[in-house]
């Protein structure tokens, strides 16, 4: 019985030092993205690509690439915390040390100028002190993004719906232009407060232009000039 050919053919290759891992498959236009546990550049091409092309993509996308991985390796040390104390956590965009304390009332989060408190009437697993962490870091993103907007509705003249806070993997916020609902992403905690104000006018500019078009930009020139500076700090 004849072995019927894989319908995608992988190769893997090096690329001025990237280990590139190559899929050909049945579509149209080709396609980069960064394993963020590897670090590896995963390309997705039509099946008659050849290698040369493969090799011009990735040159022509380095500095997104290394921007991409940066931005991967910088998520991996935010996320892969142990909780110990002394341990660098970040708040608005500074570094504080967690330290770990029993005291009496219910589980809290204090932060002071120099440390990060995990307060609870008991010893809690590292599960627990994640979940309150986290929780912590969609109030705050709520109680500023709260402010922000209380701020730049008028300016834009905009009228938003809920604001929701959530981690999310792959969106710094979205909004929905039918029911004016905006979503941020409660890792903005962990940025300067700035990066937070750049994504929150984006959802905002959201409400007057729905699409990423020319003139969505415009909006954001207009209203945010520095936006492009401010959103360099997501990394």
């Amino acid at each position: 019985m004849t072995r019927s050919k894989p319908e995608n053919e992988i190769y893997r290759y090096r690329v001025d030092g990237l280990t590139v891992v190559v899929t050909r498959k049945k579509i149209k236009h080709g396609y980069i993205r960064i394993d963020s546990k590897t670090l590896d550049v995963l390309v997705s091409t039509p099946v008659k690509t050849d290698r040369e092309d493969v090799e011009f993509l990735v040159r022509s996308r380095a500095n997104w690439i290394k921007q991409k991985q940066a931005a991967a390796v910088e998520y991996e040390k935010r996320n892969n915390k142990t909780f110990e104390d002394g341990e660098s956590h970040r708040v608005w965009g500074t570094d504080v040390a967690i330290i770990n304390r029993i005291g009496v009332g219910r589980r809290q989060i204090v932060l002071t100028q120099e440390h990060l408190a995990i307060i609870t009437p008991h010893e809690i697993s590292l599960a627990q002190k994640q979940k309150l962490l986290g929780d912590w870091y969609a109030n705050q993103v709520r109680i500023v993004g709260t402010e922000m907007i209380d701020q730049w509705a008028p300016v834009l003249q905009v009228t938003p719906g809920r604001l929701f806070v959530q981690k999310m993997k792959s969106k710094w916020g979205s909004c929905n232009v039918q029911t004016a609902n905006i979503r941020i992403n409660s890792e903005l905690a962990k940025f300067p407060k700035a990066a937070l104000e750049h994504v929150m006018v984006h959802e905002l500019v959201h409400l007057l232009e729905p699409s990423h078009s020319n003139r969505f930009y415009s909006l954001m020139d207009q209203f945010l000039p520095n936006w492009r500076e401010l959103k360099s700090l997501l990394i």
